[in-house]
C-alpha cells in the first residue's frame, strides 16, 4: 500500500466481533472507491480474535493491550487515519452500494461548509429537517418538532467528516463506558456551532442479530423493556436537555449519567 495520504479513511472500531467485522469490510470493498484506506481500531479483543482479524484485508490495524471503551477506541483509530476525510463505522454496520454515487455530493457539502458532519443513517426519520439538496438535509440544532429527537442529532452511527473536524470540535472522552462517551460527545456538540446533516436516503444498515457491545457493558440495561416506553422517551428528552444546560466544556462531565468504567 502506498504511503501517500488517502482521500478517505474508513475507521472501524472493533471488539470481539470478527464475523461482523468481516462483513463490514466486505461491504466497504464492494464500494470500489479509488483512493481510500481502511483503519480498524481494536479494543483489546481476545488473542484468538486478534489472530483471526490480522488476516483480514485491513490497511492499518490498531491494537491495544487494555480495553478502554468505545470512546478511547475511536480516538486511537483517528490518530492512525491518514485521509483528508474520515468515515466512521462500528463493525456491526454495513455501508450500502449506493453510497459511492452520493459521495461527491457529501464531500462538496462538507467542503463548502454547508455541513460539518453527514450521518449515513438513523433509527428513525427526524420530523423536522432542512433540505440542502437531493442527497442531504440539515438536522436543526433544536426544533420543537424534534422534541423527542433533538438529543439524537448526533449519534455514533456511521458518518463522514473532515479529518480536521476533531481539531475543531474535540475528540471523545477517554476511558468512558459506551453510553456515557456517546452522550457526552453529543452534548458537547449540541453546545457548539457544528452543522450536522443526514442523507435523505440511508446508506448504512445494522447487521441483523449482531450483539451490541454497549448493551453488554456493566450496568447498562435497556430501560424501555422494563418501563413504559412513552415515559422513558419523555424522561430521556428532559434528561438530555438538562445535561445541555448544565454542561461545562472544561470539565466534560455529565450530571445525570454514570460512567460505568469508573466503578
Amino acid at each position: 500500500m502506498a504511503n501517500r495520504p488517502k482521500i478517505i479513511s474508513f475507521l472501524i472500531t472493533h471488539y470481539n466481533r470478527p464475523k461482523d467485522l468481516l462483513k463490514c469490510l466486505e461491504a466497504m470493498r464492494l464500494l470500489e472507491l479509488d483512493d481510500y484506506e481502511i483503519v480498524v481500531s481494536d479494543d483489546a479483543s481476545s488473542q484468538e480474535v486478534l489472530n483471526t482479524i490480522r488476516a483480514y484485508p485491513i490497511d492499518t490495524l490498531v491494537e491495544t493491550s487494555i480495553n478502554e471503551g468505545l470512546a478511547s477506541n475511536i480516538n486511537r483509530g483517528l490518530k492512525a487515519c491518514k485521509g483528508s476525510y474520515v468515515i466512521y463505522c462500528q463493525e456491526d454496520f454495513l455501508i450500502t452500494a449506493g453510497f459511492k454515487d452520493i459521495l461527491p455530493s457529501l464531500l462538496s457539502n462538507i467542503d463548502n461548509g454547508t455541513a460539518d458532519m453527514v450521518r449515513l443513517t438513523a433509527y428513525f426519520r427526524f420530523n423536522k429537517l432542512y433540505k440542502i439538496d437531493d442527497d442531504v438535509s440539515l438536522i436543526p440544532r433544536f426544533s420543537f418538532s424534534n422534541f423527542f429527537q433533538n438529543y439524537y442529532r448526533y449519534s455514533d452511527h456511521p458518518y463522514i467528516v473532515k479529518r480536521s473536524f476533531y481539531d475543531t470540535y474535540g475528540y471523545y472522552l477517554n476511558n468512558t463506558s459506551g453510553g456515557y462517551g456517546e452522550s457526552e460527545y453529543g452534548v458537547r456538540l449540541s453546545r457548539s456551532s457544528v452543522k450536522i446533516a443526514i442523507t435523505n436516503v440511508f446508506y448504512a444498515k445494522g447487521i441483523l442479530e449482531s450483539n451490541s457491545v454497549m448493551m453488554l457493558e456493566k450496568g447498562r440495561v435497556d430501560v424501555s423493556k422494563k418501563y413504559n416506553k412513552k415515559l422513558v422517551k419523555l424522561l430521556r428528552a428532559f434528561r438530555l436537555y438538562l445535561e445541555w444546560i448544565l454542561y461545562k466544556k472544561e470539565k466534560r462531565g455529565l450530571v445525570t449519567y454514570k460512567n460505568e468504567r469508573n466503578t
